[in-house]
């Protein structure tokens, strides 16, 4: 005959427990399974994919925030370019030179012009910078757009590249080219605090994401080590209360045959 008293499933309670304690601080988490808590585990799990959306979201506003920063580095060297055209350009207007002296000035220039068609074939990871194109970049919740221009097309249709110093109108030409470029840069500025904005928030709503998810999901190591304790405790009293159940059941099944 067997007899099961009720100090054997208060010891096997507490042992299951102290299982339990033991697999949550190994893991660092509160919820190692959906026993723990079911309806914790799915949120858990959601913010988990949220977190990783928002951590991808922030690597595409990384590429877009550095291409956007090339793209700013290859216009700014096309403005350097022409603005030293423009001081050839005031510089032909000196009466006191001569025809050889606008040559070499002119010859100057021409180098200058061939830096900029040499900056507009500029890449970046294989994609070419000046393009008319509109580069989307999601961050998660939302799409960046970064808009970058056919360059050489536009300097073409002002007749940048075939400039000539001894002509009166070409200061004028340069000028207008400057201009451009000037607003070009204005509008890329202007593209990358937004990129750098939306980075902020991503990271915002990454940190505030990932604390609502360690509320949930991550253990309480001093609450766990104070259960810990608690249940050694219980552990110890259910082992002594077994024992001497044990013996009064012998006892009992010695009269009893």
């Amino acid at each position: 005959m067997k007899i099961t008293t009720p100090s054997n499933n208060i010891l096997n309670n507490v042992l299951q427990q102290q299982q339990k304690l033991a697999q949550q601080e190994a893991s660092g988490k509160r919820i190692t399974s959906a026993a723990d808590d079911a309806a914790g585990l799915q949120i858990s799990n959601r913010l988990n994919s949220a977190i990783n959306g928002q951590q991808q979201g922030q690597r595409n506003i990384a590429d877009g925030v550095a291409f956007a920063r090339v793209y700013e580095q290859a216009v700014q060297g096309v403005s350097d370019n022409v603005n030293e055209i423009e001081r050839l350009a005031i510089a032909a207007g000196n009466g006191i030179y001569s025809d050889a002296d606008k040559q070499a000035l002119q010859s100057e220039a021409n180098g200058y012009l061939a830096n900029i068609q040499q900056g507009l074939t500029t890449e970046f990871a294989g994609k070419k910078l000046f393009e008319d194109t509109a580069l989307s970049f999601n961050a998660g919740n939302s799409n960046l757009q970064l808009q970058t221009q056919d360059l050489g097309a536009a300097l073409n249709s002002q007749n940048l590249f075939s400039i000539d110093l001894t002509q009166p109108q070409t200061l004028t030409t340069v000028r207008a080219v400057a201009e451009q470029l000037n607003a070009l840069q204005t509008e890329v500025g202007a593209s990358i605090n937004a990129f750098d904005s939306a980075s902020r928030a991503v990271s915002g709503q990454q940190v505030a994401t990932s604390e609502a998810r360690s509320r949930i999901a991550d253990l309480d190591y001093a609450k766990a080590s104070s259960e810990r304790a608690a249940n050694n405790i219980l552990l110890q009293s259910s082992v002594n209360v077994a024992m001497q159940a044990r013996v009064s059941s012998e006892q009992a099944l010695s009269l009893l045959s």
